[in-house]
């Protein structure tokens, strides 16, 4: 009798099992370029920063265009601390201002996230970023600046 139950149901966790997978596309065989979510951002896998996530569609000219840029300022990004709590984050918390933009970069290509994009205070840092570049400042300079405008705890 105990093994009649099992039999039935059987057919019926395979059947779970196998939507489960196609809503989480595992054996979908669809693009892995396509935007998927992870831990709260939608991420999106291009070729290279010249490519841009096709996420930026609903957003303003002027994330676009901080997208855009993030190829030219990825050093000094990469240096620069993130001062809207994302570096906090228990689950995945951002080494630098870099990671509110791409989540990685690999041969395969560039991870884009939407973190920045949602967030007025990594975009204004980016775009103080560009700024201070054209102005001439030092990679060190415009840490300081960073430092100085946008860390609450900052201590002149």
């Amino acid at each position: 009798m105990m093994k009649a139950k099992w039999l039935l149901a059987l057919p019926a966790a395979v059947l779970t099992c196998g939507i489960v997978l196609v809503a989480c596309g595992g054996g979908s065989g669809g693009d892995s370029h396509e935007a998927h979510a992870h831990n709260g951002e939608k991420w999106e896998l291009k070729a290279s920063y010249a490519e841009l996530p096709a996420f930026l569609g609903n957003f303003t000219d002027r994330t676009k265009h901080l997208y855009s840029i993030v190829g030219d300022y990825e050093a000094i990004m990469k240096t620069v601390h993130c001062y809207c709590g994302c570096m906090e984050y228990e689950d995945d918390a951002h080494d630098s201002l870099y990671r509110c933009y791409v989540a990685s970069k690999s041969g395969e290509g560039v991870t884009w996230t939407d973190h920045s994009a949602l967030c007025g205070m990594c975009t204004d840092e980016l775009a103080d970023i560009e700024k201070w570049s054209k102005e001439g400042k030092s990679a060190d300079e415009i840490n300081q600046l960073i430092e100085e405008h946008y860390n609450p705890n900052y201590n002149a």
